[in-house]
This record gives C-alpha cells, structure tokens and sequence, in this order.
C-alpha cells in the first residue's frame, strides 16, 4: 500500500505499510487498488443504508486529480426524486491516516436539485475515500443514509 510521499521502501515492523512516518520513496501508483471507483459520469453508489442513492453526476476535472477538483452530486430516493437536504461530505486518506487541508463548501440548487462541492481538495497522491453523510434535517444526530467514493490520485 502506499504512504505519504510515496511507496512504502519497506514497512518497519510495528507499523503498517499505509502508515506515516515510514521511509517512502518513488511515485505512487494506487490504480490496482480494489477500493478504488473507476470514474465515469453519472457514477452511482446506493447508500448504506439502502434509503437513496448518491450519483457523481460530474468531476472538474475529470477523472478526479491532484489539487482542486469541484464534484456535482444528485442524491435521489428510491422513487428516483431529488433530495434536498443537509450533505455533508469527509475527504480523507485511510493509508495515512489524514484528511484534507481545505474542508469542501457544500451547496444546493434546488432548480436542477443537485449539490455542488468544492473544492474537493486532493492534494497528494494515494486513495482518497470521499464519504457523503445525507441529513434530512441539519439537526439529527445520524444520518439518514451514507455513501463512500474511493479515487486513486497518481503521483
């Protein structure tokens, strides 16, 4: 797996070859992951719940890159309409333990009912695991339904 800065040379004994702090070296190639979404527009995720479904109408740029990429989202219910409440959205990188830098602004049209995130911020190279939590109302505590995104961002 790789690591910040680059892959792993050799994983030291009491951590994990994801973990920070390891001598890393070389670019990161993380295409082969198994977690990793291939992008397509329009790519859709069912929540975990089973409640809605998350759509990835759009990536600028596409496929997602390293730096500041803005998303378009369609959240939708079983019957297909469009969801309009509070997303909140969580980048981080699960092989190093990090999040991002820059938190992402989430906003709603309601005229196309889509959400628009930016910057989703992906500044270094790795698996970037991109959750979407859906509040019907900004005040519950859980949310309603949940989706996870994985990209690899090469480097």
């Amino acid at each position: 797996m790789s690591g910040c800065g680059g892959a792993p040379s050799a994983p030291s004994p009491t951590s994990d070859a994801g973990a920070e702090g390891g001598a890393f070296s070389g670019d990161v190639s993380c295409s082969d992951d198994a977690r990793v979404d291939t992008y397509t527009a329009k790519l859709v995720k069912p929540g975990d719940n089973g409640v809605l479904a998350f759509e990835l109408t759009e990536s600028d740029p596409a496929p997602p890159a390293k730096g500041a990429n803005t998303w378009t989202l369609t959240i939708t219910d079983a019957g297909g309409a469009a969801m309009s409440g509070t997303l909140a959205v969580e980048l981080f990188m699960p092989d190093h333990g990090h999040g991002t830098s820059v938190p992402p602004v989430v906003s709603f049209d309601a005229a196309s009912g889509s959400y628009t995130v930016k910057p989703v911020y992906l500044f270094m190279p790795g698996v970037w695991r991109i959750t979407l939590d859906y509040y019907a109302d900004p005040a519950d505590e859980k949310p309603v339904d949940a989706a996870t995104f994985y990209f690899c961002i090469e480097g």
